[in-house]
C-alpha cells in the first residue's frame, strides 16, 4: 500500500505547529501562575481549590504536549518508512496515470487506457493554455486495453507544434453524461527523487508523483 506522502507532510506541519503553541501556552500559564502567587494579598492567599484547579490545567497542558511529541515522532518514523518503500521500487515495473502527451518531430506519443466494459469514447486534446486542439470521437470501443492514436493535427488538419499537450478520455455514461477515465503508462522505475515533502519517481525518463502510481510489478 502506498500512502500519500504529501498528506503525511501536512500532518507533520500541523503537529509541529500545535506543539509550538502548546509550549507557548505552558510557559505563559506558568508565568501567569507565578505572577499571581507573587502578587497575591498575604491576608487572602490563593484558595486551595483555585490553586488545585490551576495546577490541573497545567497538568493537562503537559499531557497534551507530550502526546503531540509522540505523534510527531510517529510522523517522522512513517515519513522515513515511505521514503524507504519508494527507494525499493527502483527496478520494478510501475503503472502510472498520465494526462500528458508529447509531440516530437511531428509525431505524438501513443497512449493507453483500459475499459472494463464497452463504451462510447471521446478524446479531447488541449494545448498548454488549456485551449482545445482536437476532439477525436472514437465511437463504441470494446472492453480491454485500448490505444489513443492521435495524428498530431488540430481541428483544421494542420500539424501542431512539437511540445507537451494534455488530454482527457471521456466515456459516455448511461445518464448521457461524460465521465473521465485515466490513461495509464507502464515502465521500469529508474529513480526516486525527494523534493521537500514530496516523493517523485522516474518512469520512462518522466517524473511522476508517487500518488500517480496505480500498480507495481516485481
Amino acid at each position: 500500500m502506498i500512502m500519500n506522502v504529501n498528506a503525511t507532510a501536512n500532518l507533520f506541519s500541523q503537529v509541529a505547529e500545535r506543539t509550538t503553541k502548546k509550549d507557548m501556552d505552558k510557559e505563559a500559564f506558568l508565568r501567569l501562575l507565578i505572577t499571581q502567587l507573587k502578587n497575591q494579598d498575604p491576608l487572602e492567599p490563593m484558595k486551595d481549590r483555585d490553586f488545585i484547579a490551576q495546577m490541573s490545567q497545567l497538568s493537562s497542558l503537559e499531557q497534551i504536549m507530550n502526546m503531540s511529541k509522540s505523534v510527531q515522532q510517529f510522523v517522522d518514523t512513517a515519513a522515513q518508512l515511505y521514503r524507504t518503500q519508494a527507494v525499493s521500487m527502483i527496478g520494478k515495473t510501475a503503472v502510472v496515470k498520465t494526462n500528458t502527451i508529447t509531440v516530437s518531430n511531428g509525431v505524438p506519443e501513443t497512449k493507453v487506457f483500459k475499459l472494463d466494459a464497452p463504451a462510447t469514447i471521446v478524446v479531447r486534446i488541449f494545448d498548454q493554455n488549456s485551449k482545445l486542439v482536437k476532439e477525436q470521437k472514437l465511437g463504441n470501443v470494446d472492453a480491454g486495453m485500448q490505444l489513443i492514436a492521435w495524428d498530431g493535427k488540430d481541428e483544421n488538419g494542420i500539424k501542431v507544434k512539437d511540445g507537451k499537450y494534455t488530454f482527457k478520455i471521456l466515456k459516455l455514461t448511461a445518464n448521457g453524461d461524460y465521465e473521465e477515465i485515466p490513461s495509464v503508462e507502464s515502465g521500469v522505475v529508474s529513480g526516486v527523487q525527494f523534493d521537500g515533502n514530496k516523493i517523485n519517481v522516474v518512469v520512462n525518463s518522466k517524473i511522476y508523483e508517487i500518488s500517480e502510481i496505480s500498480e507495481i510489478y516485481a
